[in-house]
């Protein structure tokens, strides 16, 4: 057997992954795809008029192939199955929509953000202004949820956690009979549409806050108007069904994907 086997097999099954998701979830790819559009408007708005001209501003735009960049990467793990390294492959998305949001409030922030290698004080400066609570933003609307949401990530896919130590693991018998570690990356069925509709409602969400925040700096511009709602209308009834079938599943939801609590309870009895 060639010791370059395993890694095959492995690629092998995440290509028809990919494969397999592009039959099961025809709707979600095309919110996927419209999605994606969104920059190019984001990016025309930004770069059109007076107002991003002004000084510091044109400094946001950056942000936006960043943004889309890791989007898409997330979007790719999540049709091979593997919502752990989407999430992962997110995280600058969501901090990117903070970042900006500082931006807005200060253009000092920028500043801070920019030096903060240039020494023990910029990096407490640094460390004061974007850990934590500071990362809330007065101009981008429900920073709140959106920066615990960039906790989630941290503490729950980059950090060595107890759930991933124990389910990515099993133990089976080798051609040789001994005991053999088998690491499985692929989300069951169950998990995958969970993490799917969580990961398809924050990036609307994000990106619908982001829009709100142009709109109150730059004018409400078409560009930066983005339809949270219809997304939420789309995807309302699976995602209900989902939520009152697990527990477990609800709060992927509605603590990673931000869906409302109220549309996701369980029926009063």
């Amino acid at each position: 057997m060639s010791p370059t086997d395993d890694i095959l097999r492995h690629r092998a099954a995440i290509s028809q992954n990919r494969e397999t998701f592009l039959l099961n979830y025809r709707m979600e790819f095309a919110a996927f795809d419209q999605f994606d559009k969104i920059f190019g408007h984001f990016a025309a708005g930004l770069g059109s008029g007076g107002a991003p001209h002004q000084k510091g501003d044109s400094q946001l735009v950056p942000f936006l192939p960043i943004m889309q960049r890791s989007a898409r990467s997330a979007f790719d793990h999540l049709a091979a199955y593997q919502s752990c390294q989407a999430w992962i492959a997110l995280r600058p998305f969501v901090e990117s929509s903070l970042i900006m949001g500082k931006w807005i409030d200060d253009p000092q922030n920028a500043a801070i953000w920019i030096n903060r290698n240039a020494g023990k004080n910029a990096r407490k400066q640094y460390q004061d202004a974007y850990t934590g609570d500071s990362l809330r933003s007065q101009h981008l609307p429900v920073s709140d949820p959106i920066r615990q949401v960039l906790s989630r990530i941290g503490d729950e896919f980059l950090q060595t956690d107890l759930r991933y130590y124990t389910h990515a693991i099993t133990f089976t018998e080798n051609n040789s009979r001994q005991a053999a570690l088998r690491m499985d990356a692929m989300d069951d069925a169950g998990d995958h549409r969970a993490h799917l509709y969580a990961f398809l409602h924050l990036i609307w969400f994000v990106m619908h806050s982001v829009g709100r925040m142009f709109e109150g700096k730059y004018g409400a511009k078409p560009d930066f108007r983005v339809d949270l709602g219809k997304i939420e209308q789309e995807f309302t009834p699976t995602v209900v069904a989902i939520a009152r079938q697990n527990e477990v599943h609800r709060n992927v939801l509605t603590q990673l994907g931000l869906w409302p609590h109220s549309l996701l309870q369980p029926p009063n009895r």
